[in-house]
């Protein structure tokens, strides 16, 4: 939730969503002894405004809450102001099977592990359950290039003075944020090493490098990981870099959800709201191209995969690149020579108009 400060009209405070508390403890007015003397000035910004009516905001044990429902799960949680909360997408498209389940993981506090292969929409799920709970989430990417300085944090100076940056980790384990850590099968061992103890029921971080400063889990905290392999290797090829989890760290993951592509009806809406402008039996043909690639992937024809996002940049790129350039540039030019010539031929089965491609 994202907010534009109002100010006191009568001392000029900015607040990024209320005046009520200020004017009560400052002023010791009432809101409507407020409004009598200060008529054009407004207790609440006009988003949280819109956000108290489409949330039923409440007060329970003085903290400001907001009732939600998703996946017919009720939920009341407490209103925290963030940047990082994701922007919704009111367009996504959720299974709601698994929806509901990793909602209710979140909701236990369970440490979750999204396997599935690159583009499925992993990373989308958490962020738009995020989305539509006022959440906020941070995202980290260990693809090799991670340190322990950017997880943990480190040492600086300004100004003559050093202090310490706080990482990423306990950043968001005291303000209470989901991290998604994006890739956790590529993790360096130094990494996960640091993991270990988070990855407990309520486990606490020590911070050596602060001297050994401890830091205890926000209530709000969650943990969630994304992987293209289950932590037992590549058994495909597809995902040069992945490591082998050792036993005791994957089974502190308290649970562990396959996330597969959509199905090809729900992925064609996908396809045509992403790019309305595209003919709808051809979106159906490039869906059915790109489970024919997954196909021959399964069989170990190719070793390049067709994701939903390359699904949908081919479909952007057609309306202003035209279908053969288009294919070309958002599919082809990223594939060995020999797996070009498959998925050339598979579109030219699939898709009219393609024939021409060499």
């Amino acid at each position: 939730m994202h907010h534009n400060s109002i100010f006191c009209g009568i001392c000029g405070k900015a607040d990024p969503v209320s005046l009520i508390q200020h004017i009560r403890d400052e002023h010791s007015l009432t809101p409507e002894e407020y409004q009598t003397k200060c008529p054009n000035a407004p207790l609440l910004t006009e988003e949280f405004g819109r956000f108290i009516k489409q949330h039923r905001v409440h007060v329970d044990n003085d903290e400001v809450r907001a009732k939600h429902e998703l996946f017919g799960i009720r939920i009341s949680r407490p209103i925290r102001l963030s940047d990082h909360v994701p922007d919704m997408d009111d367009k996504f498209t959720f299974d709601q099977e698994v929806g509901k389940a990793v909602l209710s993981s979140l909701l236990d506090n369970d440490r979750i592990l999204l396997v599935g292969p690159t583009g499925s929409g992993k990373s989308s799920l958490i962020g738009q359950i995020a989305a539509r709970l006022d959440w906020p989430l941070r995202r980290i990417n260990l693809h090799g290039e991670t340190g322990v300085s950017d997880f943990l944090g480190q040492h600086k100076a300004k100004n003559g003075e050093v202090y310490f940056q706080y990482g990423i980790l306990p950043t968001a384990m005291r303000e209470g944020q989901i991290l998604v850590l994006e890739e956790v099968d590529a993790a360096t061992p130094e990494i996960l090493f640091v993991l270990q103890g988070v990855l407990e029921e309520n486990g606490s971080l020590t911070l050596a490098e602060n001297g050994g400063e401890i830091i205890r889990p926000h209530p709000d905290f969650r943990l969630v990981a994304t992987a293209n392999t289950l932590g037992l290797g590549d058994e495909t090829s597809l995902y040069t870099g992945t490591s082998v989890l050792n036993a005791s760290h994957l089974d502190r993951w308290t649970t562990v959800f396959q996330i597969d592509y959509l199905d090809e009806s729900r992925e064609i809406a996908v396809i045509r709201d992403k790019a309305p402008e595209l003919e709808p039996a051809l979106a159906s043909s490039m869906v059915a191209l790109a489970v024919a690639v997954r196909k021959a992937v399964e069989q170990e024809e190719l070793f390049v995969t067709f994701s939903t996002r390359r699904l949908i940049a081919f479909a952007r790129k057609t309306a202003t690149l035209g279908l053969q350039k288009a294919l070309e540039v958002t599919i082809l030019n990223k594939l060995p020579r020999n797996e070009r010539a498959v998925v050339t031929e598979l579109a030219q089965r699939f898709i009219p108009g393609l024939e021409k491609i060499a």
